[in-house]
């Protein structure tokens, strides 16, 4: 299989929105309700946060037609004893449409991303996995750290009110 992979755009934003939602299909969403929301919602977000360079993406293409994305966020914080930089990347929305799955299209995104955080000098890239997503995180390197566990708490419904 041939495919390329090349930075998003805003123009860009529909085919990350259509395949964001191949994403939590996967993942079991089935409320089309809230799926519909979920994308009218992330439309606002990437059209808001890709201009100016505070949401990136790639986009992996075969002839023309996405077949897959990834995101990377690059967030400051304040400096710490072990990350004086105070700089992390949060890696998000790795997708692959399924008949393209098990290709190398999941890897060769985030290889692109990794070689962009590398490059900039970031010491540290986070992610959250799915069950079904762990085995390509782990091949690039990536662990738990059971020393810090992320904890959360959900402040609102999920439909926002």
């Amino acid at each position: 299989m041939s495919f390329s992979i090349r930075s998003a755009t805003v123009e860009d934003v529909p085919d990350l929105v259509a395949l964001r939602r191949v994403l939590f299909e996967a993942m079991g969403t089935e409320d089309e309700g809230a799926l519909d929301r979920m994308c009218t919602a992330s439309a606002r977000y990437f059209e808001e946060r890709i201009p100016p360079g505070l949401f990136r993406a790639w986009v992996a293409e075969e002839v023309g037609r996405p077949i897959g994305a990834i995101g990377l966020e690059i967030h400051r914080v304040p400096p710490s004893p072990c990350r004086l930089e105070g700089t992390k990347a949060y890696i998000m929305n790795l997708v692959t449409l399924p008949t393209y799955r098990r290709r190398g299209v999941a890897t060769a995104l985030l290889e692109r991303v990794l070689e962009t955080v590398e490059a900039e000098g970031i010491p540290l890239a986070r992610l959250h996995a799915t069950r079904d997503g762990r085995g390509i995180y782990h091949r690039a390197g990536f662990a738990v750290d059971e020393a810090l566990p992320e904890m959360r708490r959900t402040m609102l419904e999920a439909d926002g009110t």
